[in-house]
């Protein structure tokens, strides 16, 4: 038997995406394999029960919606095909329709905690690749980052695409650097495959990867370039024919859709770095965007060229070409996950080749990790805090009436469904009340709705209404969310009837 095929890989899990290591990498730079090894489980460990802490509480607006959607679905065909909404993601879509609506919510999620936690030893072992150092801080990164514990505890479809990525990351490498085999192809085309399913955005990963295989080929690794790119494509069009047949469909529905702006982009982009790396929130967007940039740039620069190519597509190249492209919508950190991804790999490869270039070095690469890990600990601790909302509580207070008129003052059509869901599990009925209505029906509750960890007032009473039939509210209870998803409520109590504020009395 040769050499190299005596030579242990990082972990089972990741046969395909490791490289067979020198033996001097094998025993992880000074430890033994087996120190890797327990340090690793204990990451995966710390990061499963992250994202299973993150796993409980109510389900939020995008969560409801795809259990709407799949109402529509009369056979596990209709998943893929016959939902005919741009918020189908096929892959959690299939997992909520086999365990049905009436499942617990840590079940609905727990598809998302998998696919998350996985995605720490496939992080491992893609920057292992380049050294055991960074094979543990990605690990790290990976297990802990409130952007990826977030959504690897969320009933959709980005933890799965996170996992693809960083499966299908290893194995470009591993096809650059030893060769194109069908193990290997196959193994890249079933990562590219599932993980667009899991979440569209995959095409742009793919289209990254394809880009990076292309940017690090030489002579003689060209066709290996092309294979790539071959399987990039091939492997995509399951996905996109699935949409592409629903999108074509005279009743394809689109999510509602903010036009691009500086600000718009900022903030989207902004936030997914203080996500994915614990940046402090109170910066202004532009400022953090340059600060994060100028980051980004320096931990290139201390990388060997063959590791800076995907971050550098992933982190600077993709938001650009969002802007090229005109896209809406991007004030959301997740519609920027590629990038995410991007920003701790080049984080934990960063701080492992200064870590490994010499005492003073070594100290930077300590102050970034810390500093890394002190902000996502705090974004963490006010996300168990508060969660992604808490929507069933306040529909049980609504619950203590037989009826439940209610009016919201933003964000109507999402609040409806969230009530509606909340109600129908509660056994409530609870019918909102439109301005128009509101003389003839006036609520007995106003909703007031504020986006996550907003600093909105929550005064104890409020008046609210059209101007010849006001009405007064006491407020009875404040219901918070922070993080990525959700929204925070307000819930106040119509006041008695001879108590209503009206144009006359004024």
């Amino acid at each position: 038997m040769r050499e190299r095929e005596q030579i242990p890989r990082v972990i089972d899990v990741s046969r395909n995406v490791a490289v067979p290591l020198s033996r001097e990498a094998v025993e992880g730079e000074g430890g033994g394999l087996g120190a890797f090894r327990y340090a690793l489980i204990a990451l995966t460990l710390l990061g499963a029960a992250l994202r299973l802490y993150a796993a409980q509480g109510d389900l939020w607006l995008d969560e409801i919606w795809t259990l709407n959607l799949l109402e529509r679905a009369h056979s596990f065909g209709d998943v893929f095909i016959g939902l005919h909404h741009d918020n189908n993601h096929v892959a959690n879509s299939a997992w909520l329709y086999l365990i049905g609506p009436n499942a617990s919510v840590p079940l609905m999620r727990l598809a998302a905690v998998a696919f998350g936690t996985l995605a720490i030893p496939a992080a491992a072992a893609a920057s292992r690749r380049y050294c055991a150092t960074a094979g543990l801080i990605a690990a790290f990164v990976f297990a802990t980052s409130y952007f990826f514990v977030h959504y690897g505890s969320e009933a959709r479809g980005y933890a799965g695409m996170t996992l693809a990525v960083l499966l299908a990351y290893g194995l470009v490498d591993a096809i650059l650097v030893e060769g194109a085999s069908w193990r290997r192809l196959l193994a890249l085309a079933a990562a590219i495959g599932f993980g667009t399913f899991s979440h569209l955005t995959m095409i742009e990963a793919s289209a990254a990867l394809a880009l990076t295989a292309m940017l690090r080929f030489r002579r003689s690794t060209l066709g290996r370039a092309v294979a790539i790119g071959a399987v990039a494509g091939l492997a995509s069009l399951p996905a996109l024919f699935c949409f592409a047949y629903g999108a074509l469909a005279p009743d394809f529905q689109v999510g509602a859709m903010v036009p691009l702006s500086p600000a718009i982009f900022a903030e989207g982009v902004a936030g997914m770095a203080r996500a994915t790396l614990g940046f402090p929130r109170g910066v202004d967007d532009f400022a953090l965007l340059g600060a994060a940039g100028l980051l980004a740039l320096g931990l290139l620069a201390v990388l060997p060229a063959e590791r800076r190519v995907f971050p550098a597509i992933a982190v600077f190249g993709l938001p650009l070409l969002h802007i090229a492209a005109g896209l809406p919508s991007q004030q959301y950190p997740r519609f920027h996950a590629t990038a995410a991804i991007g920003l701790a790999l080049l984080a934990a490869e960063g701080c492992a080749a200064l870590y490994r270039a010499g005492a003073l070095r070594r100290g930077a690469a300590a102050v970034l990790l810390g500093a890394f890990a002190i902000g996502d600990a705090g974004r963490l601790a006010d996300f168990y805090r508060d969660g992604r909302g808490h929507y069933a509580d306040a529909v049980k207070i609504m619950a203590e009436r037989k009826e439940a008129p209610y009016a919201v003052d933003f964000a109507r059509g999402e609040t409806k469904a969230v009530v509606a869901y909340h109600a129908r599990k509660l056994g409530v009925v609870a019918t909102m009340v439109s301005p128009a209505e509101w003389c003839a029906t006036p609520p007995a509750f106003l909703l007031v709705v504020d986006l996550p960890d907003s600093q909105a007032e929550h005064a104890e009473r409020r008046s609210a209404g059209p101007q010849d039939c006001r009405s007064a509210f006491l407020r009875r209870g404040y219901f918070p969310a922070s993080g990525l998803s959700g929204f925070a409520w307000t819930l106040y109590e119509r006041e008695n009837p001879e108590m209503e504020i009206t144009k006359s009395a004024r």
